[in-house]
This record gives structure tokens, C-alpha cells and sequence, in this order.
């Protein structure tokens, strides 16, 4: 049986551009380098912050920027369902994407009712960020 599927599904990953910024919140450095990188090959700004209280600092400063949040679900000092509330209150229907090592069950324990717009594990592929963005951003 085989699906079909719009020329927007089909569109292969380098060919899919977006713009806009994104808030990338990761406590190891590495991740939001590349993250900082892979974003920019679609046309997306990333805005990186190593904790909680970084991200809420600079979501704060200007809400209205970012059209998405990825978020690790694990972070020193304030937990993930903290954050969420921070910028929740900031910006009530802000999309937010979870990174994790875990799996997506683990997360929708952790932080559950917060109506999350996507959810990637670590590692991901461009292939994978992509199709998680495409479907929180609503760029298909």
C-alpha cells in the first residue's frame, strides 16, 4: 500500500526554508552550536541559551521575536515544566519543541498538559529536525 503525499511532504529536507527565530535552550554547548547551524541552513536565527534562567531572560526581552522554543527537557536549576510556564505566561501560544536523550513518553510525563508542538531525540539528523519543525512552525 503506498501513501501519497503533497509536493510540500515530499520537498526534501534541503530544499525546505523557513525564517524567523527560535529560542534553542541546551546545557551542552555542542548541541546548540550545531542546532545554531542547522537552523541557519533553513533560513531560521537561533537564539541560544545554556539554562532556564538564560532562556527566560532573553524570551523576556522581547516575546514577540520568537516563534518557537526547543527545549532540552533536562536542565540544571529551573526544571522543564518551570520554564514552560515562564514563557508560557510571556507568550501564551509559543510552539515548543523537546529535545531529548529520553524518550517522547518520558517527556510527556515530565511536563505533561503543556501541549507540546513537537517533541526530537537525541541524536536527530537534519532529516528528523526538519520534519519536526515543518510541523510546529506550520511551514509544510
Amino acid at each position: 500500500m503506498s501513501e501519497t503525499r503533497s509536493d510540500a511532504e515530499a520537498l526534501p529536507w534541503h530544499e525546505w526554508r523557513s525564517t524567523g527565530s527560535v529560542l534553542v535552550v541546551d546545557d551542552e554547548e555542542p548541541v546548540r552550536k550545531v542546532l545554531a547551524r542547522a537552523l541557519g541552513k533553513v533560513g531560521i536565527t537561533a537564539d541560544l541559551a545554556y539554562n532556564g534562567a538564560e532562556a527566560v531572560s532573553l524570551f523576556s526581552a522581547d516575546p514577540a521575536r520568537y516563534r518557537l522554543v526547543m527545549l532540552d527537557l533536562k536542565l540544571p536549576g529551573m526544571d522543564t515544566a518551570a520554564i514552560l510556564r515562564e514563557l508560557r505566561a510571556l507568550k501564551p501560544g509559543i510552539p515548543v519543541v523537546i529535545m531529548s536523550g529520553y524518550n517522547r513518553r518520558t517527556a510527556d510525563e515530565t511536563i505533561e498538559g503543556f501541549g507540546l508542538a513537537g517533541f526530537v531525540s537525541k541524536p536527530f539528523n537534519m532529516e528528523m529536525l526538519v520534519s519536526v519543525l515543518r510541523a510546529a512552525l506550520g511551514d509544510a
